[in-house]
């Protein structure tokens, strides 16, 4: 296959429906798309655990606070190497994963539910196929040996493919003109928006919510929780 390898994951949001859903455009041009889903709306016509759904029971309010800190360290080192906003990679993975306890990220530790292709790009990296017969076709995604590699390989892939790489250099360049952090995480979430889901404006509002406080997503800042001083600490670490 001639066309360049541009790897989009799928996007699990709240608010739509839409788990068959594709980009007819990308779809045309033979290319991998993103599909968008609902964890809420596939419990309900699933009627069990086995979709896109966390696990029964989970997260509790310890575990999301141990998932935040966990996935906000990977995320810093991400930015650090390789400039995307630690900020958005947590948010997103929280999303794409329900806190790390959905099954596909348990069985995979792919937390941002990178589809997989097969082809250099991935590697010699396995694949794992999510049983969701109810919600659409089955999709493979990546498996990846641990947390920490599933983290790097998509920060690279966000830094690096062609769907999103302008957007990741405005940001290493708002970034290094002092432009406020929040501001500039907002503005890549914007810019990634689409192509990244079928529906842009549900994804970066759903987004924003969860940096403003990933505990209880609102359209409020929180001082305390919000998680924007992740990607400020990134400034403070390499200006020291």
């Amino acid at each position: 296959m001639s066309r360049p390898f541009l790897a989009v994951p799928i996007v699990l949001l709240s608010a739509l429906t839409a788990c068959s859903q594709v980009r007819d455009v990308a779809a045309d041009a033979g290319l991998p798309v993103a599909r968008d889903t609902s964890a809420q709306a596939a419990a309900g016509s699933n009627g069990d655990w086995g979709c896109v759904q966390p696990e029964p029971g989970h997260p509790t309010s310890a575990e999301e606070r141990a998932f935040v800190d966990e996935v906000g360290r990977l995320a810093v080192q991400a930015e650090r190497t390789h400039g995307v906003p630690a900020a958005a990679i947590t948010a997103m993975a929280i999303q794409e994963s329900g806190y790390g306890w959905t099954k596909l990220a348990q069985e995979t530790n792919n937390l941002l539910a990178w589809k997989y292709v097969p082809g250099p790009a991935v590697g010699d990296r396995q694949s794992w196929e999510i049983d969701c017969p109810n919600a659409g076709p089955r999709d493979k995604f990546v498996v990846f040996a641990d947390r920490a590699e599933a983290v790097e390989f998509v920060a690279e892939q966000l830094a690096s493919s062609p769907n999103y790489e302008a957007d990741t250099a405005r940001y290493r360049q708002d970034r290094a003109n002092r432009v406020d952090v929040r501001e500039a995480v907002d503005r890549w979430v914007d810019g990634i928006a689409d192509p990244y889901s079928t529906n842009p404006e549900g994804y970066r509002n759903t987004i924003r919510r969860l940096m403003n406080n990933p505990y209880s997503p609102s359209d409020q800042l929180s001082a305390e929780n919000n998680l924007y001083r992740l990607s400020e600490g990134v400034t403070q670490a390499a200006s020291q």
